[in-house]
């Protein structure tokens, strides 16, 4: 059976470097024969989680806007990567805005025992991460919340990359072997899930 990648990019620029290196491992993916799509979460429009625990009775989030198409979409993919630039010392505004309105798996998983992705599924995801300055704890901040949003919703990351040093829009390009690293990755990737089969799923 054809696998599907569901791919997330959180910055605010266009082909920007977090970006790149997203379409970089999407290609590797790809390659090996998966489909994908992706999603670019600043051309969504969705509020930050109002915490009115609407969703504690139903796993589902009351708040009309453009998430409503997105749970789906992590709901039907069979894994998922997430590419963030490193703002202030961890994910961007926009990516950490669309962990929070997953609160409502949240509840699904933890309260109501009824996860719309069951763990034993044994989903995999992946995370990209690049900033301008050279501290490594902002990368680990960064990998730290993408680690714990991986657990709610019961996918499992099971690898990232991370470049620190990268500031300039499109300055990956000048980064040897970056986009090489992120296309082998997104090859490896694929390739490993394809080898375990379907035996988790």
């Amino acid at each position: 059976m054809l696998k599907s990648l569901l791919a997330i990019s959180s910055s605010p620029r266009r082909e920007g470097n977090s970006e790149l290196l997203l379409e970089s491992f999407v290609r590797g993916v790809q390659e090996q024969g998966w489909k994908a799509s992706t999603i670019r979460l600043n051309g969504l429009k969705f509020k930050p989680c109002q915490a009115c625990d609407k969703c504690a009775s139903t796993g589902e989030c009351i708040l009309n806007d453009d998430m409503q198409t997105v749970y789906p979409k992590i709901g039907s993919s069979d894994a998922i990567v997430m590419a963030t630039p490193i703002y202030f010392g961890s994910v961007s505004g926009q990516l950490k805005t669309f962990i929070d309105r997953f609160q409502c798996w949240w509840h699904a998983k933890y309260k109501l025992g009824r996860p719309p992705v069951r763990e034993e599924e044994g989903r995999p995801a992946f995370f990209i991460c690049v900033g301008g300055l050279r501290n490594k704890q902002h990368c680990e901040n960064a990998y730290s919340v993408a680690k714990v949003f991986c657990n709610v919703i019961n996918f499992n990351l099971l690898d990232w990359l991370c470049f620190r040093g990268v500031d300039d829009k499109g300055a990956i390009r000048d980064h040897p072997t970056a986009l090489d690293k992120a296309l082998q990755a997104g090859r490896h990737f694929a390739v490993s899930e394809d080898q375990r089969g379907d035996a988790f799923r």
